[in-house]
């Protein structure tokens, strides 16, 4: 069974984010999130070992915040946007699309649930984080 843990790799983040901004492109995967209340702007960069990712509307995954609602609260995915995953079936799905190139260790499961989507990308190495207030 899967396992969803706050992610906080820095003190003192908003609560929950917009999504800003999401590109893919030579400099890596750029997620740009902020928040009206603290009016903070936090910038996810992974420059390398991105994997895979997808995102899709969060209003449409009702299968997976049912899930969590049943197993952690409205709470825990309502009122905050970084999130890991352990024992994932997402990254079960990409170990076997790669036939054994990749071990389950090497890889981690990061979700940003925004108040409108759900990004979950795949990396071997964590990403770098910028927070900018005002």
């Amino acid at each position: 069974m899967e396992h969803w843990e706050k992610w906080v790799p820095i003190n003192g983040l908003p609560l929950k984010m917009y999504r800003d901004r999401f590109s893919d492109d030579k400099e890596g995967i750029v997620l740009e999130l902020s928040d009206d209340i603290e009016k903070m702007k936090v910038v996810v960069k992974f420059n390398n070992g991105v994997l895979s990712y997808r995102s899709a509307y969060a209003g449409a995954l009702l299968d997976t915040l049912e899930k969590l609602e049943e197993q952690y609260g409205t709470s825990f995915f309502g009122e905050w946007t970084l999130f890991k995953v352990k024992n994932s079936d997402y990254i079960k799905w990409f170990l076997h699309e790669s036939k054994g190139v990749y071990q389950a260790s090497d890889i981690e499961h990061y979700v940003f649930i925004t108040t409108d989507d759900m990004i979950e990308v795949l990396a071997t190495s964590p990403p770098s984080m910028i927070v900018m207030k005002g």
